[in-house]
């Protein structure tokens, strides 16, 4: 981790509650995810584990461990007209959209209570 302060909010509020081990761990996982339409990863994140209820960690390692071996894609290839694509497997959901470099980021994920 770099010695320089932290000058993003929302990462200081995201990480304020946690462990060195947890921080490191969120760190890891803040990296494979997009800001999309949010300030920073670390706002839109606390936005996303607010909303649907859940601790961040808890909702980033979600997120991390959506397996998406067998989950639907759509559009089965390329992108919709945001940028993005959604993966869905039973009631998990992954929306993700591609950086500069093509590598696809997480813009959310979430649970349809049906």
């Amino acid at each position: 981790m770099s010695k320089e302060p932290i000058s993003d909010e929302f990462l200081i509020e995201l990480l304020k509650s946690y462990t060195s081990a947890e921080v490191a761990e969120i760190q890891q996982y803040i990296s494979e995810w997009d800001a999309a339409t949010y300030t920073s990863v670390a706002q839109s994140i606390l936005d996303h584990a607010n909303r649907k209820g859940i601790d961040p960690l808890k909702y980033l390692r979600k997120a991390h461990n959506f397996n998406k071996k067998g989950a639907i894609r759509v559009p089965k290839t390329g992108y919709r007209g945001d940028s993005s694509a959604v993966y869905r497997k039973g009631n998990e959901y992954l929306i993700v959209r591609p950086d500069q470099y093509g590598t696809e980021k997480i813009v959310t994920y979430g649970v349809n209570d049906d």
